[in-house]
């Protein structure tokens, strides 16, 4: 077939290719997509190229061609001689310069990329090219000096290529290994990258003096510029990858140019050219003019970023940040009007934030005092701008900076957040402007967030009751921020925020009660939107942010500024208005009334008053007075008081206040009297806001708060108040059938840990009598009435009528409902259970042993149900999680028993099943995730065991259950495909990485042939298909597996299945870049460990690799010489091999197994831990030298 045939066909191809789906069929599509294959993977010939790319009409064959040529000179690169490269370096060349208008974005980035592959190839084999020869390098760097303006932009076109090449591209694309392509890429960042930005910045500043005429080509080479600096440049190790981050406002990345670029970065006054540039685009105010300055801030913020060998001292640190510094303070400090932009805000702000990350606070106090605070001062500027700029106003400038008020809270955030690193770590007292500043942020936070204005309408930020999005999670930077602000000025911020919030309080009682006259309701909505942002921003002020289970305390700010107001406080008249202002909530706090009342006793009194107004409000049907977000606001405020000051611990804190102690403190009368208040809270508000679940949520919380501390919890069950909720919860009254599952659930959390969180067997009685048998009777009832049922199924006893309307009954929605209920409360008894002592949660297990077979047999009959099987599901999840750890064997061999139950109802019920329903398959993927997850919790039990019997029966192997449980699993997942699912393929592999780590010969053992490699290829899809982390567990799983075997000198099938991991690796790392080349000392452990299993397969895939590629040759055998023939001698050095194999009969020998098995590696570590014995830690005594974990009560171990 002669040129014009073939581009004919491929024409004609490209038209049914490219054609709309509506006009061609599939078979017909596939059909011109295999001629377009066949046409790459054709003899390589240049002159038909150069035809079809000249000839062709349709762009789609110019792009064909143009790949079927890079691929052609990649896969023949070593056949093509010199002469044929150089001409097509130069007829790309002259193609794309001669057409570079008119053609395609993709053609010519195509044309390009083949240009820079062989540039690359080049350079890889260090070809030396002749004087009068023509590199693509040379190209560039001659197109980069010109003077002609096409040929200068089509110098940046190449630039774009050279980039993305180097920074994006597979080395397979130019057909390089891992060490040749980063060879090439530093070579490329030490010479063509150095020299390419030299030339932009010379061009800037040549065409600095004619902006006015050519802005375009300015911001080009600005645009290059950035992306230089965007650059993420190589590192010593060859296995790094690193990507270059697109140029977005995002936080920024390091810059870590090699030493080669010093004198460039240093010598040549980089950051103060940039700043000079600014300064002259900011001379000419036009709207072209604030994108090149935009583009000029975004060079400084890397800028601000810069680090690795070149700022290898402090002394060059500190010298860099202060002339950064000097110039940015120089150029932006704010004397007058503010004359910046609020897209330039945001940039700034980054500049702010990348500074204070960067070089850290340490770096920052090394500065002079008088550019820190002039630094404080721009930053504090910056801030308070953005902050305006939230509100309408009639200053020219905020309206011109108010175009997107999403941004400016984007950049309000970034901006706090770099102050946040701030605070946490400077001496606050040593610059003398950072207090006035830090209480003009508070402020105006303050102004911007309240209605200050009795005609003040709205705020850019306005609460709406409509709203989806929480205001403390929406805005949780800025309040966690804010907070640290006002603790820094407590003696400033606390008393503001009382009077603020004694005022509106004020006005709301006011307005409840005058109820005859007409309702404001515009007055009304500003009292309610300042009492809310005032609760929010009192609650970050007095409490600082922890993690669920952490223990909180008060802030030292807020302890330390209690204890300085002693002097000026009256205790008995703190604690007496905190009582009268609940028994009278008509009490106006006057000035007169709160004088002597300690600050933090105000705001507290302050928000008990707004407590007893809400009650009085709803009490009278005035809903419509309150708020919804106030009602959550309150709570949560109420919630996190408990959870940090109720009956804090004296022995925290170095300086105790007086006022706190008597208020708050372990013991104390107000502790009782404000504990059970805060139970009449949460009663009160399940029967006042019982349909809006945001409060109810909280409440809830509130509840478990009370409960879960020892101190409060110890009231609360004392009080008739808490057995009578927990009768309306257990039994499902009103208006708790009214509430969320989840929220009933946390109720139950709450009911259990306060009965069981203390050593007295009295509560336990009461519980069990009024909660746990009153479950399990209700449970027994259901039960039974099914037993009953099926078995007149059975025998066919009576009619068929009466049956099926009994079942219809069972399997009504009421029905669910309550046995949804039921399970969820058995779920919340667990959770509760958990965070009391271990004895207690044993108690649990051992009156829940009929329980869990009753609610097998209800799995069983209401097995269809999505809701109702998920539910069981998490309860065993919950079991496994909570109790496993601390049954002893007995028990724990009964709880296996139980899942194993589980699990066969869960397969028979859903293998091959067929369903209709609109969610299923979500649902099913959940029930797999949970079931996944309950195997991973039994394996912990390896691991810890607070039991009193630590070691395990010999007829008991948790790795035969969790094997058997993912025997069950597997031909769901597979079929279902469900490992293409995140939360599950996590989930699964994380299991079989633990599985095959703690009991890999189960695997061995109790996988037949079949199933063995169905486990194996989703190992395999894994490596092939997934992230880094799930790529790390799938290679610790392949080295484990093979330890097994050179343990037990396995010689069998399932071994040799093994030896394709080998290969499979090996090739990934030696002629790849897959993901997998992160992984480098997991992929190596792996590795190391399949050629001491498999050394003959080892050695022929050397020996076949430097047949294929010469350029192996010194690497193989340097790589042979060093550990080839010494692999065996090295296995006792695997990473992770000796783990949990240095027991000893005594302290003194368990250290030496440690240090001869290579755990402890240094001479002073392993003296360290020989001073000091294991056994004085430990509950069990005589295995206190197992080289495992150890009980130390607690719920913790060694």
């Amino acid at each position: 077939m002669n040129m014009e045939n073939i581009r004919q066909v491929l024409e004609d191809a490209a038209q049914v290719f490219l054609s709309a789906a509506n006009t061609i069929t599939n078979e017909r599509r596939r059909e011109a997509e295999k001629i377009f294959l066949q046409f790459r993977r054709s003899q390589f010939s240049l002159d038909l190229y150069r035809y079809l790319i000249e000839h062709s009409s349709s762009s789609y064959v110019v792009y064909q061609t143009l790949t079927a040529l890079r691929e052609g000179i990649v896969k023949e690169w070593s056949s093509l001689d010199d002469t044929l490269k150089e001409q097509v370096v130069q007829y790309l060349l002259s193609y794309v310069y001669t057409h570079y208008s008119t053609l395609s974005v993709h053609v010519r980035e195509q044309a390009l990329q083949i240009l820079v592959v062989i540039n690359k190839r080049r350079k890889a084999q260090r070809v030396q090219i002749a004087k009068n020869g023509f590199t693509v390098s040379l190209a560039l760097s001659s197109l980069l000096q010109s003077s002609n303006e096409k040929e200068f932009q089509f110098g940046l076109t190449l630039l774009n290529a050279f980039i993305n090449e180097y920074s994006f591209s597979n080395a397979n694309e130019a057909g390089l290994t891992i060490e040749q392509r980063h060879s090439v890429k530093r070579d490329f960042e030490a010479n063509e990258l150095k020299t390419v930005f030299e030339l932009l910045l010379n061009k800037l500043h040549s065409n600095l003096s004619s902006l006015s005429s050519d802005t375009q080509l300015f911001s080009s080479i600005l645009s290059s510029v950035e992306k230089i600096l965007l650059w993420n440049f190589s590192t010593s190790l060859p296995n790094a990858r690193r990507y270059m981050e697109s140029s977005t406002n995002v936080e920024s990345i390091d810059w870590r140019p090699p030493n080669s670029w010093k004198q460039l970065v240093f010598d040549q006054n980089l950051v103060e050219f940039f700043f000079h540039i600014y300064s002259t685009l900011k001379a000419n105010e036009t709207k072209v003019s604030l994108q090149l300055r935009c583009q000029i801030l975004r060079c400084l913020s890397q800028l601000a970023c810069l680090n690795g060998p070149l700022m290898n001292d402090d002394e060059c640190r500190l010298r860099y940040l202060t002339t950064f510094s000097y110039n940015f303070v120089q150029r932006f400090l704010i004397n007058t009007e503010p004359g910046i932009n609020l897209v330039e805000c945001f940039d700034i702000s980054n500049i702010l934030a990348n500074l204070i990350t960067s070089f850290t606070i340490k770096g920052f106090c090394s500065m002079q005092n008088d550019l820190c605070n002039s630094f404080l001062q721009l930053m504090a500027q910056i801030t308070i701008l953005l902050c305006r700029a939230t509100v309408p106003s009639a200053n020219s400038q905020l309206d011109r900076i108010t175009e997107d008020p999403t941004i400016a809270k984007e950049t309000f955030d970034r901006l706090l957040q770099a102050w946040s690193r701030l605070l946490y770590g400077i001496d606050f007292g040593r610059f003398d402007n950072l207090r006035p500043l830090a209480i003009e942020i508070f402020d105006t936070y303050l102004q911007t967030h309240l209605h200050m204005d009795d005609n003040q309408t709205n705020t850019e930020f306005d609460i709406n009751d409509d709203n989806d999005d929480d205001d403390r999670d929406l805005f949780s930077e800025q309040l966690i921020c804010i907070g640290l602000f006002g603790r820094h000025i407590i003696d400033h911020a606390l008393p503001l925020l009382n009077r603020l919030l004694i005022d509106r309080t004020k006005k709301l009682y006011q307005i409840m009660d005058n109820t005859s006259s007409d309702i404001d309701n515009n007055t009304l909505d500003r009292i309610n939107d300042d009492l809310h942002w005032l609760l929010l921003i009192c609650g970050h002020v007095l409490t600082e942010e922890y993690d669920a289970d952490e223990h909180k305390t008060i802030p030292v700010a807020i302890m330390n500024f209690s204890n300085e107001q002693m002097k000026y406080c009256d205790l008995k008249k703190c604690v007496r208005i905190a009582q009268h202002v609940l028994q009278q909530p008509q009490l106006d706090l006057t000035d007169e009334t709160v004088h002597g009342v300690s600050p933090v006793t105000q705001c507290m009194v302050a928000v008990l008053k707004l407590s007893e107004i809400e009650r009085l409000l709803c009490s009278r049907g005035l809903f419509e007075y309150i708020s919804v977000q106030v009602a959550v606001s309150l709570t949560w405020f109420i919630r996190r008081l408990a959870a940090n000051y109720l009956g804090f611990d004296e022995q925290s804190y170095k300086d105790v206040s007086e006022v706190l102690s008597i208020m708050l403190g372990k013991g104390s009368e107000m502790l009782e009297f404000l504990t059970n208040y805060f139970l009449s809270k949460v009663v009160t508000n399940l029967h006042m806001w019982a349909s809006e679940s945001d409060v109810i949520k909280e409440t809830a919380d509130l509840f478990v708060t009370l409960s879960i501390k020892r101190e409060s919890s110890l009231i609360i069950i004392k009080n008739e108040l808490f057995w009578t909720l927990a009768n309306n919860v257990i039994s499902n009254q009103m208006p708790i059938q009214l509430i969320n599952e989840e929220y009933k659930r946390l109720l139950v959390k709450g009911i259990t840990c306060s009965c069981l969180n203390n050593s007295s067997d009295e509560y336990r009685i009461h519980f069990n009598a009024s909660v746990f048998q009153i479950l399990n009777q209700r449970l027994q009832s259901i039960v039974e009435s099914i037993r009953t049922l099926v078995e007149q199924i059975k025998l066919n006893h009576g009619s068929k009528i009466h049956c099926a309307n009994a079942l219809q009954t069972f399997y009504s929605e009421n029905a669910l409902s309550q046995m949804s209920t039921l399970i969820n409360s058995y779920c919340g008894l667990i959770e509760g259970g958990s965070r009391c002592p271990s004895i207690q949660i044993t108690y649990l297990f051992e009156y829940s042993q009929q329980t869990l077979q009753n609610i097998l047999e209800l799995f069983d009959f209401y097995h269809n149900y999505s809701d109702q099987v998920q539910i069981v599901l998490e309860l065993f999840s919950l079991y496994a999680e909570h109790v496993l750890i601390y049954l002893n064997s007995e028990h724990t061999k009964l709880f296996y028993t139980y899942v194993l139950k589980l699990l066969q109802i869960f397969t028979k019920c859903n293998y091959g099943k067929k369903t209709r329903e609109i969610n299923a398959d979500e649902d099913f993927n959940a029930h797999i995730y949970t079931v996944l997850n309950c195997l991973n919790h039994l394996l912990a039990k390896d691991f810890i065991d607070f039991s009193n019997e630590p070691s395990p029966n010999a007829d008991m192997n948790v790795g035969d259950v969790v094997l058997y449980g993912l025997i069950i699993c597997l031909p769901l997942i597979q079929s279902d495909n469900l490992l293409k699912i995140p939360s599950i393929s996590v989930c699964y592999y994380k299991l079989v990485s633990s599985l095959c780590e703690q009991h890999s010969d189960c695997i061995f053992r109790l996988l037949n042939s079949e199933q063995y490699s169905i486990f194996l290829s989703t190992i395999k899809l894994g490596l092939d298909n997934y992230d880094n982390e799930i790529c790390k567990m799938c290679l610790e799983t392949i080295q484990s597996l093979t330890l097994n075997i050179l343990k037990q000198s396995k010689d069998n099938e399932k071994v040799k299945y093994l030896e394709h991991f080998l290969d499979y690796l090996l090739q990934d790392i030696v002629t790849s870049t897959t993901t997998l080349s992160d992984l480098f000392d997991t992929l190596a452990g792996t590795i190391y460990t399949l050629i001491c299993a498999f050394p003959n397969q080892f050695f022929q895939f050397l020996a076949q690799t430097k047949q294929q590629d010469e350029n192996f040759v010194s690497v193989i055998d340097k790589f042979v010489h060093e550990i080839g023939q010494n692999i065996l001698s090295h296995l006792s050095a695997f990473n992770g091999q000796m783990a949990w194999r240095s027991s000893g009969a005594s302290h003194i020998e368990l250290i030496e197994n440690l240090y001869k098995n290579g755990l402890i590696k240094d001479q002073r570590i392993k003296q360290a831990m020989l001073e000091v014995d294991r056994a004085d830690f430990t509950q069990q005594k005589n295995d206190a030298y197992e080289d495992r974990p150890q009980s130390i009560g607690y719920a913790a171990s060694i």
